[in-house]
């Protein structure tokens, strides 16, 4: 079974448990019923079961826990992250994780390795590939021109560069 974080826990919303959760997932709702694993740095978890979502802002969530019911039980869960099985966010058949690709290779389409994909970045416009780190760093804009193919079994992605964007 496979497990994805969908969002860390920031604090209480309310006095009856309600917890802010930052997420850069769009749409939760089909979680709600489900059961989710809860984290935190130091590997306490603990199962809950998700029974409303509501949102705040963009990026900010409310959830809802059967099992906490007050404000103190949600006040002890700050800074615990969420986790979810990765099969039911269901996923289109082009669409993947940013988990999913970061620590897969990156080459171009000449075959010359460029590194590891270390980050990927949101913007308003599109997703940014980082590759390497430090001042060997690259960014590649997610997009067509640039990205030529994503290979999950092999773990390798093909760019194309122009000039300007290595280092």
């Amino acid at each position: 079974m496979e497990l994805i974080s969908i969002g860390k826990i920031s604090g209480t919303h309310h006095l009856m448990g309600t917890v802010k959760v930052s997420s850069n997932f769009d749409d939760l709702s089909i979680i709600i019923g489900s059961k989710v694993i809860i984290k935190n740095v130091k590997g306490a978890s603990r199962i809950v079961t998700v029974t409303s979502i509501k949102k705040l802002s963009p990026k900010r969530l409310a959830f809802d826990f059967e099992e906490i019911t007050n404000k103190t039980d949600g006040v002890a869960l700050s800074g615990y992250s969420i986790y979810v099985r990765k099969d039911i966010l269901g996923l289109e058949e082009d669409e993947y994780y940013a988990s999913d690709i970061i620590g897969m290779k990156a080459i171009t389409t000449d075959g010359e390795e460029l590194g590891e994909i270390t980050d990927l970045m949101e913007t308003a416009a599109h997703d940014i590939y980082v590759i390497g780190e430090g001042k060997d760093e690259i960014m590649v804009p997610s997009v067509d021109q640039f990205v030529k193919e994503v290979d999950f079994e092999k773990r390798v992605v093909i760019f194309e560069l122009i000039e300007g964007m290595r280092p």
